[in-house]
């Protein structure tokens, strides 16, 4: 093993050996499973059923319902169902096809009365909507309008809980893993400089070149590690309690109001190369403010800082540019309603989505804090103590 490699090792002990980093990250673990049981243990309907009881039920029902096509015949079973009334506290068996239209509809009359053909042209009709209200340009409504094309309905139904609810939690995942980076990789540089050993680790042969590598190198691995280690427990979770039926099913199915011409399994293969992109760029930044502010307290307040404003602050579509910049951030790119986000970025006459010039976005930038981290470490003088 040559000397980066080596040194690439102690730094992952160093930072894996701190009670700190198994206290926090045995508390997002746990906070992973409790994603995919909280609505379970929390709700009891009519007074009987508990939340578990009733998931149960309507599973059951919805695997009963999978590969029928979305079509009159299956609207009007619904609504004959509903016509008619069940007993009390009694989950009726098209609930999961009346929630499905309650998704393109909005409204219980209208769910009840509408027609395969009524049905398919309100969601087009929402999704047109969506595009003006996000301000697309008229080259924007042509690429969408191919995309639809290759859409086929009526859709066939398939239950997919267990993997479109990983979109759900995507948005709590990505915090936990902010949260669980800076505090793990806040003192990568800092502890230097609060200890005082800068001076002796920078004057040492490999102190300056190879030690910077391998902390990058040892900060990213654990960045990464931690995103894939986040997303399978929730991902195990979720399929333990819901089940792993649907992955092939088409991504309209969960979120209706989807232009993605991919399954709902396809989605979360994005979501999980996304997030393992997103864990480098933090990993990176954070280990560069380590640096440069030399102090892991001010490190830890600034991602803290931007995760409150990211939650409070809603940038409106109607500022098309600032609003699909501020999109972008990795704290706020995870988000299920994302998938419906159909703003696009023309480079070089080619449209790329979103979730397409995100990743190029994050590794200019890591590349660039890299390159500007490196410069800081290697130029630092020590002072006067």
């Amino acid at each position: 093993m040559n000397v980066t490699g080596r040194l690439y090792v102690y730094e992952i002990r160093k930072i894996i050996h701190r009670k700190i980093v198994w206290i926090a990250g045995a508390v997002m673990v746990l906070l992973c499973v409790f994603l995919s049981v909280s609505d379970l243990v929390s709700s009891v309907y009519d007074g009987e059923i508990s939340g578990y009881e009733r998931m149960k039920i309507v599973r059951q029902y919805a695997r009963n319902l999978s590969g029928r096509r979305i079509d009159d015949t299956l609207l009007k079973e619904m609504q004959d169902s509903y016509r008619e009334g069940a007993a009390e506290g009694e989950v009726r068996a098209y609930l999961p096809i009346y929630m499905f239209v309650q998704d393109i509809t909005g409204a219980d009359e209208v769910s009840q009365e509408i027609d395969s053909e009524g049905l398919y042209l309100m969601r087009q009709d929402s999704i047109s909507q969506n595009r003006a209200d996000q301000m697309l340009t008229e080259k924007e409504r042509q690429y969408w309008s191919e995309k639809d094309s290759k859409i086929e309905t009526p859709f066939t139904y398939e239950y997919g809980d267990g993997w479109s609810n990983l979109w759900e939690y995507a948005y709590t995942i990505n915090y936990m893993l902010l949260l669980m980076i800076t505090i793990s990789l806040s003192n990568v540089f800092s502890m230097e400089h609060f200890g005082k050993t800068d001076a002796i680790i920078l004057c040492s042969q490999y102190g300056k070149k190879q030690l910077y590598l391998a902390k990058i190198l040892a900060g990213i691995t654990f960045g990464a590690v931690t995103a894939i280690i986040l997303f399978g427990v929730s991902a195990v979770s979720s399929i333990a309690i819901y089940g792993a039926d649907g992955f092939h099913t088409a991504l309209q199915i969960a979120f209706p109001m989807s232009s993605w011409t991919m399954s709902i399994g396809g989605a979360v293969l994005v979501l999980l190369f996304i997030l393992i992109l997103v864990s480098v760029l933090y990993s990176i930044v954070i280990m560069f403010l380590s640096e440069a502010l030399k102090n892991s307290v001010a490190v830890m307040a600034i991602p803290v800082g931007i995760m409150i404003l990211t939650m409070l602050v809603d940038i409106p579509y109607q500022f098309r540019l600032v609003s699909q910049i501020y999109d972008l951030l990795p704290t706020n790119l995870l988000t299920a309603w994302e998938l419906w986000d159909d703003r696009l970025v023309s480079v070089f006459g080619k449209y790329l989505t979103n979730f397409q010039i995100a990743p190029i976005i994050y590794c200019v930038t890591a590349a660039l804090l890299f390159f500007v981290g490196k410069r800081i470490y290697e130029r630092y003088q020590i002072g006067a103590r």
